[in-house]
């Protein structure tokens, strides 16, 4: 499979149409019952609660929760960044999910088409995904892939329903460094108890 390439968001520049087209995206690849990839043969659930005519999974996977630590945008080198207006850091386009304030992401959005691919990728043991599990903190199973191949970085975070069901709970680039080395020690955790 070639390299990853973000949506292409050629001739829109407001937040609004970006988010249009990559919600399209996210359900003709997700949600859509013919086309959403399975999960080594397990069905794939994406809960499609609505929040401003679209999916809160997709607006998890679209969006940012502004912290302190923001000392560098995720568009940063990217395309994306001459689109958002820097909104991670001044907050002017948000919705609200959970009781929290997150900040609608362009550079998040563009790569939601990027979670299938990865799936199917995880399916054939694909060396650039790696799997682990790990307990979350609501005590379920959270499963994970992290795609990496040159720059990019990308998780995808599912939940265990049943033998034959995961839900989909996100997906989003890994941009901070302390954010990469944590999942790179819960992926070798994960691996020290599986051979133990």
């Amino acid at each position: 499979m070639s390299k990853l390439i973000p949506i292409d968001i050629t001739g829109l520049n407001k937040t609004e149409d970006i988010m249009d087209k990559c919600h399209e995206v996210f359900k003709e690849t997700m949600a859509s019952k013919e086309n959403k990839p399975q999960f080594k043969g397990k069905e794939i659930m994406v809960p499609l609660r609505w929040l401003d005519y679209k999916a809160e999974t997709f607006w998890h996977s679209a969006s940012i929760e502004p912290k302190p630590r923001l000392d560098i945008l995720p568009c940063n080198n990217d395309i994306t960044s001459a689109l958002c207006g820097n909104n991670c850091v001044t907050a002017s386009d948000s919705i609200v999910l959970n009781e929290v304030e997150r900040e609608k992401c362009i550079y998040r959005a563009v790569r939601v088409n990027w979670i299938k691919p990865i799936i199917e990728m995880y399916n054939v043991d694909d060396a650039r995904v790696k799997y682990w599990e790990k307990v979350h903190s609501n005590k379920k199973n959270r499963l994970y892939l992290r795609y990496q191949e040159e720059e990019i970085d990308f998780l995808i975070v599912l939940e265990e329903k049943s033998e034959k069901k995961v839900v989909f709970i996100t997906a989003y680039p890994i941009f901070f460094l302390s954010a990469k080395k944590d999942y790179e020690t819960d992926y070798q955790n994960y691996q020290k108890r599986k051979s133990a």
